[in-house]
């Protein structure tokens, strides 16, 4: 299915399973195949009502090629228009890297329609990089496209098969301007410090975000901060090993939507 979120631009969603809501939302890269791929969807769909996104730029949703069409507020709003065509007033949030980021910002703007968020890989504050570095990054994908991204990951020995596949079906140019909008985010650790809907952080000991997230989890009083033992970034979303079972935990003490 296809929904218009506020700007016009269609967004691609699917639900399965039964239970209580959790929307889903994939990193950067990726698309909502990827939670089926890595093992989230049979590991949830018993309990749960799965919510699964193509955030903006990725799978079938539309792929714009500037950057303002990839400001976060757009993106968080892409989560709304889906749980208003479901007609579902509250849900939990699972976010991966980039999908994190989306529902770090959605929380912070409108805590009234999460239960409950999980991001992995993800943090609320600012990204402390060099503008022009972010600018060489997007002119790799405008003027390479994505095997570079490919074969960096390939050489880390961290690219399933099915990671490839998403990456090579992305579009370079909506990649490059989403880099642009990612990179120049702005935090919301100020607004979460007032909040009350649960959170948790979820990130491999061997992120190199592990200080921001940390730095995230002191700030906000209702974030709890879980570190995967010998893992990188990647593995927060792939270690459903280690994962499901904590998410599971969080989401049991939760409050269950009305919707």
């Amino acid at each position: 299915m296809r929904i218009a979120s506020s700007d016009g631009s269609k967004i691609a969603f699917e639900t399965l399973g039964h239970g209580d809501p959790l929307v889903l939302v994939h990193g950067f890269f990726g698309d909502r195949t990827t939670w089926r791929s890595a093992g989230h969807v049979g590991a949830l769909a018993d309990d749960f009502r799965l919510i699964l996104i193509d955030a903006r730029g990725h799978g079938r949703s539309d792929a714009p090629h500037d950057a303002e069409s990839y400001e976060l507020s757009r993106q968080v709003d892409d989560v709304l228009a889906v749980l208003d065509a479901l007609d579902i007033d509250r849900a939990a949030v699972w976010g991966a890297s980039m999908g994190g980021i989306i529902g770090l910002h959605l929380l912070a703007r409108h805590p009234e329609r999460l239960t409950g968020l999980v991001a992995g890989g993800a943090h609320a504050g600012v990204v402390a990089v060099d503008p022009a570095e972010v600018e060489a990054e997007a002119a790799v994908f405008r003027d390479q496209g994505i095997a570079p991204f490919i074969g960096m990951l390939e050489r880390g020995g961290s690219l399933p098969p099915w990671m490839r596949a998403a990456m090579q079906a992305a579009d370079p140019l909506a990649l490059a301007a989403l880099t642009l909008a990612l990179d120049n985010r702005e935090s919301v650790l100020d607004v979460l410090a007032s909040c009350s809907v649960p959170l948790l952080l979820i990130a491999g000991d061997g992120d190199p975000q592990l200080p921001a997230i940390r730095q995230t989890a002191d700030q906000v009083p209702t974030a709890r901060i879980v570190e995967l033992p010998d893992c990188g970034h990647f593995d927060a979303f792939l270690r459903t090993d280690l994962t499901v079972p904590v998410v599971r935990a969080f989401l049991a003490g939760c409050a269950p939507s009305p919707g």
